[in-house]
C-alpha cells in the first residue's frame, strides 16, 4: 500500500496516481478519474497542515470545521462562516443531515461513540472492537445531497501507539481527502491517543472510490509539479494537546464561546475568555483571530506584527503560507527562525524540475548499469544495441496507437529508456571517431562504459516542446528504420552518426512534450528515482 510521511506528500502522490492511472467514469452526471480500492497510509498523521503551493488549502477552515465536528454540531450557519459553500451540501440550507459530529457524539439512542471507544481502550488497550460508525442504514439509503462519505473509524493500540483506520465509500482527492478529512480525523486520533496515554501511530485510509472531478483536471497537475518535496515538519513541531477527558466538554464549549468573542471583536488580543488553556486548541483560536482581523481590514503591517508575535510552530507556518498567498511580502524576513528556514528551503531547494528530471534519468541509468553492465552492447551493434532500441521504439508506437499504458511501463518510462539507449549508442559510435570530437578529450574511455559520459549527454537535454506527440513518435519510427538499414548495410560512421543524432533529437522533443503536458508524470518519476 502507498505509505507517505504526511498529508502533503500523500496528496501530491495520490493526485499524480489518479491523473496517471485513474479510469474515466461519469457518476451522478459528473466526469471523474477514479481509482478503486485505494489504500493510503500516513506515517505521521499529526503533521496535518497541507503545504502544497497550488493546493491553496485554508487551514482556518480546516481547524474550524474540525471543532464543529468534535462539538457535535450540524448547523450550516456556523460552518458557512468558514466554508462559504457549506449550503451547497445541505438539503434544507439549515443543517448537514449527514454531519459527522452528531453521529459521533449522539448516535441514536444517544450513544457517545468517542467516549465509548475511549472507555473500551482504557479497559482493554489491545481491543479490536474500538469502532465508530458514521453511515447509518436506517437514515442513509435516501436521495440526498448529504450522505456520509466517511463511513467507519477504527482505533487500535499497539506497542505504545494508537493507530487509526478510516473506511470511505467516496473520497474526493481534492476537496475531501486533502481538504478536511485527513485533518479532522488526525485531530480525533491525537486527542484519543492523549486520553489513552499513547503516542499517535499510523493512519490508514481505504477509499472504495478515490477520484478527481473534471473541474480539477487542470489544477491537479500544477499541485503535483509545484510541490517542493519538503514541509515545515522537517523544521517545526505542533502545539501539544493536553486537555484531560474530564475537562473535554467544558473546553469544547469554551472554545466555541471564545470563537464567537473573537469573531465579534478580533481587535482584542487573546486572553481570558478568548483562550481555553490548551496550546493546541488555542492555536485554532489564533488562526480564527487572524482571519477575522484581516476581514476587518488589517493592513500588511498589522498582519506582519500579529504573525511575528506567534510561536515557531506548525500552525503559524500554515498562517504565513495562507496569508502570504495574497501578500507575498509577509514571507520576507520572517522572525521565527525555523519557519523562516522552511520558506528559505522552498525558495532555494535544489534545481528546477527540469534539472531534477535529468538527475533522475542519470540515477536510473546508473542503477541499471550496475545491474546489467555491458550486456546492452555485448554482441555488437546489430545484435545487441539496435534491437534494444527497436524494442523501445515499438513500445512507443504501440502506446501511440492504443493510447493506453503498457502492462509494465508507461510512455514516459519507455521514452526515458529510449533516450538513454540512444545516448549510449551515440557514445558507442563516438568511440570510433577522433578523441574529443563528441565529448571533451579528458573524458574516460571507452566512452560508453562510464556513467559520467552518459550523464554528460543527458545534461544536454533541453526539454523543449516539439510537434504533436503522435508526429514525433511516427518520426522516431521512420528514423529508426533508416538507422537500422544503414547499420545492416554497414554504412559509413558519418551516416550512422547523423541518423543517431537526428533520432536522439526527436526523442528529446518527445520528452519535452511530456514534460510540458504531463508534469505530474515527471514529478512522480523524479520522486521515484531520487527518493532512494
Amino acid at each position: 500500500m502507498p505509505s507517505y510521511r504526511n498529508i502533503s506528500f500523500a496528496t501530491a502522490a495520490s493526485l499524480a496516481d489518479v491523473l496517471a492511472s485513474g479510469k474515466q467514469v461519469v457518476v451522478r452526471g459528473e466526469e471523474t478519474k477514479e481509482l478503486l480500492g485505494r489504500v493510503t497510509e500516513l506515517d505521521r498523521p499529526h503533521e496535518r497542515y497541507v503545504f502544497l503551493p497550488q493546493r491553496r488549502t485554508d487551514p482556518i477552515h480546516q481547524f474550524a470545521e474540525t471543532m464543529w465536528v468534535l462539538a457535535g454540531r450540524d448547523d450550516v450557519a456556523w460552518l458557512e462562516r468558514y466554508l462559504p459553500r457549506a449550503p451547497d451540501f445541505s438539503d434544507d440550507g439549515l443543517v448537514w443531515r449527514g454531519a459527522y459530529g452528531p453521529r459521533l457524539r449522539s448516535w441514536p439512542p444517544g450513544i457517545n461513540q468517542i467516549n465509548a471507544v475511549r472507555d473500551l481502550l482504557t479497559k482493554d488497550p489491545l481491543s479490536r472492537r474500538a469502532v465508530m460508525a458514521l453511515f447509518d442504514p436506517a437514515r442513509d439509503y435516501v436521495e440526498s445531497k448529504d450522505v456520509p462519505c466517511n463511513n467507519w473509524l477504527s482505533f487500535m493500540g499497539r506497542d505504545g501507539l494508537l493507530h487509526m483506520n478510516v473506511a470511505i465509500r467516496s473520497n474526493d482527492a481534492m476537496w475531501g481527502f486533502s481538504g478536511v478529512n485527513a485533518f479532522e480525523w488526525s485531530v480525533l486520533q491525537t486527542v484519543m491517543a492523549h486520553w489513552l496515554g499513547l503516542s499517535v501511530g499510523r493512519a490508514s485510509y481505504f477509499a472504495s472510490s478515490f477520484h478527481l472531478y473534471r473541474r480539477h483536471y487542470e489544477r491537479a497537475p500544477q499541485i503535483v509539479s509545484r510541490f517542493h518535496g519538503i514541509t515545515p515538519y522537517e523544521f517545526v513541531d505542533a502545539p501539544r494537546f493536553t486537555t484531560p477527558w474530564a475537562d473535554w466538554q467544558d473546553r469544547l464549549e469554551a472554545w466555541m464561546h471564545a470563537e464567537e468573542q473573537i469573531r465579534l471583536d478580533p481587535e482584542s488580543p487573546l486572553g481570558g475568555r478568548t483562550r481555553v488553556g490548551d496550546a493546541f486548541l488555542d492555536s485554532g483560536l489564533e488562526l480564527v483571530r487572524l482571519k477575522w482581523g484581516v476581514s476587518l481590514g488589517w493592513d500588511h503591517s498589522r498582519v506582519k506584527a500579529e504573525l511575528a508575535a506567534l510561536p515557531d510552530l506548525d500552525y503559524v507556518a500554515a498562517a504565513y503560507d495562507y496569508f502570504g498567498r495574497k501578500d507575498r511580502a509577509l514571507l520576507d524576513a520572517i522572525p521565527q527562525p525555523r519557519i523562516a528556514a522552511f520558506f528559505d528551503a522552498c525558495r532555494t531547494r535544489g534545481e528546477g524540475l527540469g534539472d531534477l528530471f535529468k538527475s533522475a534519468i542519470s540515477r536510473l541509468h546508473s542503477i541499471k548499469d550496475r545491474a546489467y553492465g555491458a550486456a546492452w552492447k555485448r554482441r555488437g551493434e546489430r545484435v545487441s544495441i539496435l534491437p534494444n532500441i527497436a524494442r523501445k521504439v515499438d513500445r512507443l508506437e504501440e502506446y501511440t496507437r492504443s493510447q493506453a499504458h503498457l502492462s509494465d511501463e508507461s510512455a514516459l518510462d519507455t521514452a526515458v529508456d529510449l533516450y538513454v539507449y540512444l545516448s549510449k549508442y551515440r557514445l558507442f559510435l563516438a568511440e570510433k571517431g577522433p578523441v574529443g570530437a563528441y565529448l571533451s578529450a579528458e573524458a574516460s574511455v571507452p566512452l560508453s562504459d562510464h556513467d559520467a559520459n552518459v550523464d554528460a549527454v543527458i545534461a544536454r537535454l533541453t526539454l523543449t516542446r516539439g510537434e504533436p506527440t503522435d508526429t514525433l513518435v511516427t518520426r522516431t519510427v521512420v528514423q529508426f528504420e533508416a538507422l537500422w538499414r544503414a547499420a545492416d548495410r554497414e554504412a559509413d560512421l558519418g551516416t550512422r552518426t547523423r541518423l543517431a543524432d537526428g533520432m536522439l533529437g526527436t526523442v528529446s522533443l518527445l520528452l519535452g512534450n511530456i514534460f510540458e503536458e504531463q508534469p505530474h508524470l515527471i514529478t512522480r518519476f523524479v520522486r521515484a528515482e531520487l527518493s532512494g
